[in-house]
């Protein structure tokens, strides 16, 4: 029977135009992703997508390694260096971009050091220019103490539970740092939340219509009147909005990833996130980073499909339903924006789609006397939620009236 309302799913011209159109989603930000990465030859001219993505491989390949005090000195060294030289300080265009070329190849490392260096809140891009050597070896210690700065000033309000957790958090970081070109992940970051958002609103077509259908079809006096019409049947259709949701976001989302990685490079996986989130609390490398956009976006999308299928149950309204992951997953962030309350707001289930943004600050409740960050609330929460409506929506179908 699982099989059987699966097919039905499939079978809809709607749903057949909706797969067109995640296919069609896919392609799109595939190309918007490789076009995000640019590269400055050593002519001066610029690269962008694939080939750009190679030469900046090639190019950070020899910084491959652990980030030492005596790593952090020959990148200041040799930022120095570039700064002086004639084509730095060249007002013609084209030898500016062949300095800057130079410079590429320790980027990411000159752009860690700005974050480590700028205050807390003011982040400022040439800081680490004026920066000398002898600055390299206090670079983990810097991170530490600018935070702890950013803690103790006033302009936010913290607990000593907050401030003794956030600086727990980032002691306890292992350093030092290690570092290799990770082009395909810092290309993948700033485009994996909006895919994973098309796609749950998307795959809200194919889920809205499983209870709905037999009342559109005028089949539901049948379906119900079967011998296994109020309890069987149900569970079949439960399930297979289940697996419909859960294939189609894998399936998508891998063919993603291994797209991107495959033609931008998967290397880097292994080097920690603070290397695209400077500030961030959280302890994990780039794949473990991505897997926690991942799973939130998966828990989000099957919240929103789960109440999509309250919602066809209960109205009986393939179109009703279908708007259904619209409102919870765009709506609700207007919210934050009229109600000044950013603690309930955090909680609201559109943020499962942008944990991205909530890796690249943090957001924190106290309870009892125990800290906790916001993932760490939503992805239970929600998980629990989804399990729990499964019941609501059984016992909602189950007691639908044949009229």
């Amino acid at each position: 029977m699982i099989w059987f309302e699966i097919k039905k799913i499939f079978s809809k011209s709607v749903n057949k135009a909706a797969l067109l159109i995640m296919a069609a989603i896919l392609i799109a930000v595939c190309l918007l992703t490789f076009n995000s990465v640019y590269c400055t030859a050593e002519d001066g001219s610029h690269l962008s997508g694939i080939a750009a993505a190679r030469k900046l491989r090639e190019m950070k390949a020899p910084w491959s390694g652990d980030l030492t005090e005596n790593v952090f000195a020959k990148a200041i060294q040799k930022n120095i260096v570039i700064r002086n030289s004639r084509e730095a300080m060249s007002d013609d265009i084209t030898e500016q971009n062949q300095a800057y070329a130079k410079k590429q190849e320790f980027y990411d490392i000159w752009e860690f050091l700005n974050d480590v260096f700028s205050p807390y809140r003011d982040y400022q891009s040439f800081i680490a220019d004026s920066l000398t050597p002898e600055d390299a070896a206090q670079v983990y210690e810097k991170r530490i103490s600018n935070f702890k700065e950013f803690l103790n000033f006033g302009e936010e309000h913290f607990s000593e539970n907050e401030k003794d957790f956030l600086t727990g958090q980032y002691e306890s970081l292992e350093t030092p740092f290690y570092y290799e070109p990770m082009e395909g992940w810092a290309a993948l970051f700033p485009k994996v939340s909006t895919f994973i958002l098309l796609l749950a609103l998307v795959i809200g077509f194919f889920v809205s219509g499983i209870f709905s259908d037999e009342f559109q079809l005028k089949a539901d006096s049948i379906f119900f009147s079967a011998r296994l019409g109020r309890n069987r049947a149900i569970f079949s259709k439960i399930i297979a909005g289940f697996l419909v949701t859960t294939v189609l976001y894998a399936v998508f989302v891998l063919f993603y990833t291994v797209i991107v990685l495959a033609l931008l490079g998967a290397g880097g996986a292994g080097c920690p996130i603070q290397f695209e989130f400077s500030r961030c609390i959280y302890n994990v490398t780039n794949l473990q980073a991505y897997l926690l956009i991942l799973a939130g976006g998966y828990i989000g999308t099957l919240f929103a499909m789960t109440v999509t299928m309250i919602v066809s149950a209960k109205t009986h309204s393939t179109v009703l339903a279908a708007s259904v992951p619209f409102l919870i997953l765009c709506t609700f962030p207007f919210l934050s924006r009229i109600i000044p309350l950013p603690g309930f707001c955090s909680l609201l289930p559109d943020r499962l789609m942008d944990v991205y943004n909530a890796l690249r600050d943090f957001t924190l409740y106290e309870a009892g006397g125990k800290v906790l960050e916001v993932l760490m609330i939503l992805f239970p929460l929600y998980l629990l939620a989804c399990v729990v409506l499964q019941p609501l929506l059984y016992a909602v179908y189950k007691r639908t009236e044949v009229k």
